[in-house]
């Protein structure tokens, strides 16, 4: 990641491009929103799912970080999704979206509440492969919801609900 930022900035990053994809999933007409409309039969639902447990797990992430741990490599990606797809496929449509705007808010939270160097300086913690955190954040914020506003975008303009 080639930018520069502030927590300010940051925080700026992550709620504007938020509110490009909420407009986005709002032009959804809410009977199609559990209807698998998306690659491999996944719904505008499974995709909230998924965004919320990446959310969440860039928190979970941080904390143990802070706590001085260590954090278990991703190993199977593929297998992950699935396995939070399933959970998503759980829940109701409400659930999921409290889950993730809960996990959403929690993410915001910790972008106000970290430090700068926390958030910005390549190996601050231990356990981050010299990495800075704020690409983690990147990668399970804007550039996540960038991903996944092509297919929603595209499946709005094939349908004359947009």
């Amino acid at each position: 990641m080639s930018e520069e930022f502030t927590k300010e900035t940051l925080a700026t990053r992550i709620v504007v491009s938020r509110k490009a994809f909420e407009e986005t999933l709002a032009r959804v007409p809410a009977q199609e929103l559990e209807t698998p409309i998306l690659h491999d039969g996944w719904s505008v639902k499974d995709v909230l799912g998924h965004l919320g447990f990446w959310e969440a797990r860039t928190v979970s992430r941080f904390q143990q970080l802070r706590a001085g741990g260590t954090p278990e490599p991703i190993k199977d990606m593929d297998a992950l999704n699935a396995l939070a797809l399933v959970d998503t496929r759980k829940h109701s449509l409400d659930e999921v979206r409290r889950r993730e705007q809960e996990a959403y808010g929690q993410l915001l939270d910790l972008v106000q509440q970290a430090s700068a160097d926390e958030l910005f300086k390549p190996a601050y913690f231990a356990g981050a492969n010299g990495n800075a955190f704020v690409g983690w954040i990147a990668g399970n914020t804007w550039e996540h919801y960038e991903e996944h506003l092509p297919e929603l975008t595209a499946w709005l303009t094939g349908n004359t609900h947009s």
